[in-house]
């Protein structure tokens, strides 16, 4: 079964897109919050953002962001205008899913599997938390060719821990790649998939929590976000501006999920709802008093289980 492509990773270019980058930006600015129970882990956001990035970031448009990554992190929210829901979604996400990763290697997972990896630092920034855990990076080619290249630029060298695995996602099965990279199907695995379902059609959605239900161990997790269909609908939704931003950069928003949560798509397709929360609530969990999520939420955040 093939994986359709995940546009927020990157295009199939030698250059990462905007999108990408600016998210890479939100979470420099929510790793440099003062408090560090409000801060989140990813100190090489800021370094992955090199002269070539950013001037990537001004021909787009953002100047905004680029000047935010200069300020602390709520003077940056502040200034980010109809951007600040985006960055503040972008921070509790991170958050949020840094605590399902943890949690799971707590619980036994010995894989991670990171869908669409573009600039994810996870690899590289858990440490002794991932001493018997074997990683693997699933990207378009020249997506993970860039991002190597950029991790080698950083670090000087590419973590042993991590297993590359390209991939051509509207061509290739994701069983038959993970396999040929040494993913084994019997141990309990966790699955990554970061910002990516809103920018795919459903039966690319579809398609890729099948694969990964048919291809990893009963009670292997996966996390995944996603917009609710009514909120993409709905032009009062606190998307509305968000939507614009990243039409405007050639990356639309497509697939919203329907209902009001995930639990019964994920349910058709092998899974049990292990939790989904709204990013209201991650906001009261992960934000500073002041700093609140819209509601109702118009993404989420889901745990499923593999049956």
């Amino acid at each position: 079964m093939a994986l359709a492509a995940g546009a927020t990773a990157f295009a199939q270019s030698e250059k990462p897109s905007a999108t990408a980058l600016e998210v890479t930006a939100y979470r420099a600015i929510g790793a440099k919050h003062r408090d560090p129970s409000i801060r989140n882990a990813d100190v090489l956001a800021e370094r992955m953002l090199g002269p070539k990035e950013r001037a990537i970031l001004k021909d787009t448009g953002s100047d905004a962001v680029l000047t935010a990554l200069g300020m602390d992190t709520e003077e940056a929210w502040a200034s980010l205008g109809n951007r600040s829901v985006f960055a503040r979604g972008v921070h509790v996400r991170t958050r949020h899913i840094d605590d399902v990763l943890t949690e799971n290697l707590k619980a036994g997972a010995t894989q991670v599997v990171i869908l669409g990896a573009g600039l994810d630092s996870r690899a590289l920034r858990f440490g002794d938390a991932l001493r018997d855990v074997r990683f693997f990076e699933l990207d378009l080619p020249q997506t993970q060719a860039y991002k190597k290249a950029r991790v080698q630029d950083i670090l000087g060298v590419l973590p042993d821990r991590v297993t590359y695995a390209p991939i051509d996602f509207a061509k290739q099965d994701l069983g038959v790649v993970l396999r040929g990279a040494g993913f084994d199907r019997t141990k309990k695995s966790i699955f990554i998939w970061e910002g990516v379902t809103m920018y795919i059609p459903e039966a690319a959605v579809d398609a890729t929590l099948r694969s990964v239900a048919a291809n990893a161990a009963s009670g292997s997790r996966i996390v995944f976000d996603y917009f609710t269909e009514r909120a993409l609908q709905d032009r009062t939704s606190a998307l509305r501006d968000v939507a614009k931003i990243v039409a405007a950069v050639g990356e639309p928003f497509v697939f919203g999920m329907p209902g009001n949560d995930a639990s019964a798509f994920i349910s058709a397709r092998g899974y049990s709802l292990v939790s989904d929360f709204g990013s209201a609530d991650l906001g009261l969990r992960y934000l500073p008093k002041g700093n609140t999520m819209p509601t109702p939420s118009a993404n989420r955040i889901c745990v499923a289980a593999v049956r």
